[in-house]
């Protein structure tokens, strides 16, 4: 009698090392980057494009047509970006997405020349300043206070919020400073550590679809 429990140990040990190894298996198969993106096919944080129409007016001095946009979180771990209310009309899901206004960096590899300029006689005045009528527009601010409330986008999803039509030109880009929604340490920060890297995302002229850049440029 004793001697029938040792073929069933042998198959349950075998049925162990072969669970054991498919677990392995599948979590090769998996790899770090499947765990942490969502949709393998997307960054794990983007911008998507969703309408240009009217919009509420944050302040007299900005144009009624905005571009409207979705944030979305295509990781496993919650981000965070700093927002503040949005004026009464505005759809109820609105977010009110700080965003920075920024230069655009110039572009690689392109030769600029300088040519001497010849000094004119004193009394003349530059005719330059008088023949050319054309005003040249300047950079708007953007969306950035000193008071905000923290807005976490859970994995897989998004938060709708727009810009001015205006806030996007051949000269200027928005770009949104976000954060992981990470487990808070215990105790007081260490001073010897840094706070941590700065993520900014980035959205311009080049990220519309071509159908509506003409739309933002003759605004």
């Amino acid at each position: 009698m004793p001697m029938t429990k040792h073929p069933v140990l042998s198959v349950c040990l075998a049925l162990c090392l072969s669970c054991a190894g498919s677990a392995r298996l599948q979590a090769q198969k998996i790899g770090p980057g499947k765990q942490f993106v969502i949709d393998e096919n997307r960054p794990f944080v983007y911008i998507k494009f969703d309408h240009i129409g009217p919009g509420e007016q944050r302040s007299e001095d900005e144009p009624s047509s905005r571009i409207w946009l979705h944030l979305k979180n295509n990781c496993r771990i919650p981000i965070q970006v700093i927002a503040n209310g949005v004026p009464d009309g505005s759809p109820r899901d609105e977010v009110g997405i700080q965003h920075e206004v920024v230069p655009n960096p110039p572009i690689r590899g392109l030769v600029t020349y300088s040519f001497p300029v010849t000094p004119k006689p004193l009394g003349v005045a530059n005719p330059e300043q008088h023949t050319s009528t054309a005003e040249v527009e300047e950079m708007p601010r953007g969306y950035v206070i000193d008071v905000g409330s923290l807005v976490t986008i859970m994995p897989g999803k998004d938060i709708l919020f727009s810009i001015p039509i205006n806030h996007l030109s051949e000269r200027w880009h928005v770009e949104i400073r976000l954060e992981f929604d990470l487990p808070k340490g215990k105790g007081s920060r260490n001073p010897k550590v840094s706070l941590g890297p700065s993520m900014v995302i980035e959205y311009s002229m080049e990220d519309l679809p071509p159908e509506f850049r003409a739309t933002v440029e003759k605004r």
